[in-house]
Formats: structure tokens, C-alpha cells, sequence
């Protein structure tokens, strides 16, 4: 009986470890996401910008314009990436209010 116990508690325990690994390698990804696609669009943006105005023979403005634009693609793709997180919070929360 005691053994029968002990392997349910070991069972249980291993389960919780699991269960915090996932939730660990999900988060992980989840900052991996942001940093590589936050990287990637500046990235882009700006050789946009250099290519213009290389093209144009300006200085700096287009990629003074692409460089902006970049921080409003990434606060984009920040909300997009995050907001079935924060969506179900907001979710959850409005509903414990209504009950």
C-alpha cells in the first residue's frame, strides 16, 4: 500500500516537472519569436533605407523613415505575437467581474 503511495506522489511529481518544462520551453520560444522577428524587421527596414538612399543620393532620410516605420511593424508584430496571451487574460479577468 505504501509503495503504491509513493509511486503515485513520484508519478505526480514527474507530471508537475513536465508540465513546468513545457511551460518553460513555450516561454522560451515565445521570447525567441519576439527577438529574432523584432530583429529581422529592423534589419529589413533599414537596408530598405540605405538602398534608397543610395538610390536617391540622400542622406540618412529614408533610412531615418524606414527606421520609424520599423518600430511601428515590431509594436505590430509584438501585439500580433502576444495577443492570445494577453487576450485570454483580459478575457478571464471580464469574466470573474460578470459573476
Amino acid at each position: 500500500m505504501e509503495d503504491k503511495n509513493k509511486q503515485e506522489k513520484n508519478e505526480a511529481q514527474k507530471e508537475k516537472s513536465r508540465q513546468t518544462n513545457r511551460e518553460m520551453f513555450l516561454a522560451l520560444e515565445l521570447v525567441s519569436k519576439l527577438g529574432i522577428s523584432i530583429a529581422l524587421i529592423a534589419g529589413i527596414f533599414l537596408y530598405i533605407g540605405i538602398y534608397l538612399d543610395k538610390l536617391f543620393n540622400t542622406r540618412y532620410v529614408f533610412v531615418v523613415i524606414f527606421l520609424f516605420l520599423s518600430i511601428i511593424a515590431s509594436i505590430y508584430d509584438i501585439y500580433i505575437l502576444l495577443e492570445p496571451i494577453i487576450g485570454s487574460d483580459k478575457r478571464k479577468n471580464f469574466l470573474k467581474r460578470k459573476k
